[in-house]
């Protein structure tokens, strides 16, 4: 069950106080996963709701900007090389520490939010979520990488981070999906429809990724986080 959705300053909305937002026009102006993610991140769904109009544009900026910046930075150097998944995928083994880092804090993701959904706790999995979107993969890995999607010849290193990112995108869309069903499935068919990696035709017809344990180096992760 649901607590009361309270104007920002804690007041219950009523229209005698002109406090009360209007949910169509709301929806209308800045769509349903934006304050679908604000409301389940901002407070357990238990709980009272302080719902703040710029809470959800920080949501729109924030995680939706930042997850859209990430794959149309992706987008477009794959499309100028012809990347497609279509080489046999490179062992971890064989790819960069930067690459198999964020790779084992994807698992570690995929193993916190699995967690979260099966306690009905999807505040815990949106938050964990947005901070691998924002802090690791775009602020840190991408920042880290740039130069291997810019560099002229398409080598193993190169496709190794090409394929590196487009598994973080992917997963991105599946964990993020239950929240923002809308969005993944825009982003999950941008990507599955060039590589046909998954034979589905929907995010919401693909299993739920599950964690590999053998790519969560945790010694890695303690590493690059200091």
């Amino acid at each position: 069950s649901t607590g009361l959705v309270l104007d920002k300053n804690g007041n219950k909305m009523s229209k005698r106080l002109g406090n009360a937002v209007d949910p169509f026009t709301t929806l209308e102006e800045y769509g349903p996963d934006a304050i679908r993610w604000y409301m389940i991140s901002n407070a357990n769904p238990w709980d009272n709701l302080k719902f703040d109009i710029e809470g959800v544009k920080e949501v729109q900026r924030r995680f939706f900007g930042t997850l859209q910046n990430t794959y149309a930075f992706f987008a477009l150097y794959a499309n100028l090389d012809g990347f497609t998944f279509a080489e046999e995928e490179i062992q971890l083994s064989r790819r960069t520490e930067s690459d198999r880092w964020i790779i084992s804090k994807l698992h570690s993701l995929m193993k916190q939010v699995d967690e979260a959904y099966k306690e009905y706790e999807p505040t815990r999995a949106a938050r964990a979520i947005q901070n691998f979107t924002v802090d690791d993969l775009s602020n840190w890995y991408v920042r880290l990488n740039r130069k291997r999607f810019w560099q002229g010849e398409y080598n193993e290193n190169k496709q190794a981070a090409y394929q590196t990112l487009y598994t973080c995108l992917t997963t991105l869309a599946q964990l993020s999906s239950p929240i923002a069903p809308f969005y993944s499935e825009h982003l999950f068919r941008d990507l599955n429809l060039v590589s046909g990696q998954q034979k589905t035709e929907s995010v919401h017809l693909t299993d739920f990724p599950q964690a590999d344990e053998s790519t969560v180096d945790q010694h890695l992760e303690n590493k690059m986080q200091m």
